[in-house]
């Protein structure tokens, strides 16, 4: 999947170049230069319309057939054998629904949080420094929005924290949720005796 991810970011990464080429070649007066040209705009078009969408679906494959299924199961096994293991009085503190629907959930938001992570260092990596070494070909001027990050980086230690706690209790409220109705279906029968 790393590998994947960064052929994804290379191919992405020329998608810049090539519209510089195109301006560049289309802007010349001499109608002459797009026929002997003809060699580029069938090499960047067999890299936008072949080589891109094929190592994009290469990435789709591997996240959504072997990363998605096996991970996302693998932590869940892995969570529900630690719950087993616990003592009752872990069970009986708690609402069964509420300790299931943890068990369920830690899955997908690992495995999801590998995804995009692998995805993101790629994307910052590849496209960040192509940026920089494109525009520093340039005029060395236009690099220096792209190598000061310091605002991104500052908003980005304002705000994950904040969005870290939100996230967590925005988890605390559903499985508290989930493990209310599950409790309830589990003791409908109790439940109904009660009110009658």
């Amino acid at each position: 999947m790393f590998a994947a991810g960064f052929l994804v970011a290379v191919l992405d990464s020329t998608i810049p170049v090539f519209i510089g080429r195109l301006i560049t070649l289309l802007s010349t007066q001499d109608p002459a230069v797009l026929g002997r040209s003809w060699p580029q705009f069938a090499a960047m078009a067999g890299t936008l319309l072949l080589l891109r969408p094929a190592a994009n679906l290469l990435q789709s494959l591997i996240a959504n057939q072997a990363v998605t299924p096996n991970l996302t199961n693998c932590i869940r096994w892995q969570n529900h054998w630690n719950v087993v293991r616990q003592g009752c009085t872990l069970f009986q503190n708690d609402f069964a629904g509420r300790i299931a629907n943890r068990v369920i959930q830690t899955g997908p938001s690992l495995r999801e949080s590998v995804v995009q992570a692998t995805n993101a260092v790629w994307c910052i990596m590849v496209n960040g420094g192509s940026a920089i070494v494109l525009l520093t070909l340039r005029d060395a001027r236009l690099a220096v929005p792209v190598v000061v990050c310091a605002v991104y980086a500052s908003l980005l230690r304002f705000f994950l924290p904040r969005l870290r706690e939100r996230s967590r209790a925005i988890s605390e409220v559903r499985s508290t949720l989930t493990g209310r109705v599950v409790d309830a279906y589990t003791n409908i029968l109790t439940d109904r005796r009660a009110l009658v």
